[in-house]
């Protein structure tokens, strides 16, 4: 942990359940996400994964898992392949797209308001260091928040973690529908074009 690690963590400690309500969003029932994942696991793109611990802002706690999800589909293809120097248009056939659909109203912290309205910058939240992300989802998560709006590291565009305490999201979240990326079409553009076109990852036949 590096030095700048350790002023955000005594940053993070710092902070006051009063100053995360100013930075309170509802995510409201009926919205809808969107989350990649390899395999289709039984038609069931939602799940909250207890084992998180090289994960952003999950919990850890042995209780509540996490689950991450992209506002719009590009910024998910994004964040899944980011470390992908090329694609065969074969792999597409194996990544699905699950649109999600929030069922209840969920009290979500917006991180880019509680950066504007304390110490904290980006730049430290965006550290590979688990221990000082991890630390803010624990304190946001015990003011009763029940997730967090963070900027991707790799668009910066907005993602949502959400946390619930059964794996299959029972009575928060369901999937609305599954599609394969080889399938997948967002505004009239196909998934490989998106990819190539829009997200500078190649995609080979």
């Amino acid at each position: 942990m590096n030095e700048q690690d350790k002023i955000a963590l005594d940053k993070i400690g710092k902070l006051q359940g009063a100053q995360f309500q100013h930075c309170e969003m509802t995510e409201t029932a009926g919205t809808e996400l969107f989350r990649l994942q390899v395999g289709s696991h039984g038609g069931s793109s939602v799940f909250f994964n207890r084992n998180g611990t090289d994960c952003r802002y999950s919990l850890n706690d042995g209780v509540n898992g996490s689950m991450y999800l992209a506002r719009t589909p590009d910024t998910a293809m994004k964040e899944v392949f980011q470390h992908k120097k090329g694609l065969r248009e074969s792999d597409l056939d194996n990544y699905i797209m699950g649109k999600v659909i929030i069922e209840k109203d969920i009290r979500v912290l917006q991180v880019s308001k509680l950066i504007k309205s304390s110490d904290l910058t980006l730049h430290e939240l965006t550290t590979a260091t688990r221990a000082v992300t991890q630390l803010l989802a624990e304190k946001v998560h015990s003011a009763g928040f029940g997730g967090m709006e963070f900027p991707s590291n790799v668009t910066g565009d907005p993602c949502l973690v959400l946390w619930h305490d059964d794996p299959a999201g029972t009575g928060l979240a369901t999937t609305r529908s599954q599609t394969s990326l080889s399938q997948f079409e967002y505004q009239g553009k196909e998934a490989a074009d998106i990819l190539v076109y829009e997200l500078g990852i190649p995609v080979e036949e």
